[in-house]
């Protein structure tokens, strides 16, 4: 029997208002989504990396970026990510996968392999890790759970996903523990708004010399010792949960194909 099969699906688009075109900004001499690759690479568990973007033209870049950096691309549904991801796994003959949004460039490869391991050695649809700071936190998905969710869904914008998994009450969910080094709630590595970016710029130059891919920890002994550096986008998590309970659509599901 060969073994599970796990990919990195990273979800990634260029339509960003808050803060356009944000995932390719630079950041010491590389777009961001480029930093995050860098990291995701490290992980031991992955047996391939895809950027699942959209088939807009705006998004081109983005499939540019995938083919200099010897990823996979994969276009698909501009709003419907379930079925963006559904479908690249498919693809790519993936039995579970590991996600995150293209604006985590400091996502640790650590949490990678974590999530990844969970999922061979769980019964788990759904694993995930809470307690890490935002920007941190992947999410690991049973290929065949998702093909269920995307059978009983309604909706087709589905860019908040994390919610078809948790109230449909048909789906095993999973949350890893997190030791206290690894949590801090004041930290927010996603990027999401000018201050975010600001943010991410000032912590690079502390800690990226020389292209040394640093770790949670090393950010957040960062933070720690220069405390400061948390004001610059201190208020931008609590725009961001205005910003999804805005925009985020109520789950539906069709009763007569539950399963």
């Amino acid at each position: 029997m060969s073994r599970p099969k796990v990919g990195f699906l990273i979800t990634a688009r260029l339509k960003s208002s808050r803060l356009p075109k944000k995932v390719i900004l630079d950041i010491a001499g590389k777009p961001a989504i480029v930093h995050q690759l860098d990291r995701i690479k490290q992980a031991k568990h992955i047996d391939k990396i895809v950027i699942c973007t959209s088939t807009n033209p705006q998004d081109d870049p983005l499939v540019e970026i995938a083919r200099q950096e010897g990823v996979e691309c994969y276009r698909g549904s501009e709003e419907d990510v379930l079925s963006r991801l559904l479908k690249s796994a498919q693809e790519h003959d993936l039995d579970y996968f590991v996600n995150i949004t293209a604006d985590c460039p400091l996502i640790d490869p650590k949490f990678i392999d974590q999530i990844a391991k969970t999922l061979h050695s769980t019964d788990a649809d759904l694993v995930r890790m809470t307690r890490l700071p935002l920007g941190q936190g992947p999410n690991g998905v049973r290929v065949g759970a998702l093909q269920k969710i995307c059978l009983i869904k309604t909706e087709t914008e589905t860019e908040v996903w994390g919610k078809y998994f948790s109230e449909s009450g048909e789906f095993r969910l999973y949350d890893l523990d997190v030791p206290e080094q690894y949590c801090h709630a004041a930290l927010k590595t996603s990027l999401d708004y000018p201050e975010d970016y600001e943010f991410l710029k000032r912590i690079f130059a502390e800690l990226g010399a020389s292209g040394n891919l640093f770790s949670l920890t090393a950010v957040i002994d960062l933070v720690n010792r220069k405390p400061e550096l948390l004001e610059i986008n201190g208020h931008c998590a609590a725009l961001g949960k205005k910003h999804i309970a805005r925009t985020s659509t109520p789950v539906k599901f069709r009763q007569k194909e539950r399963v």
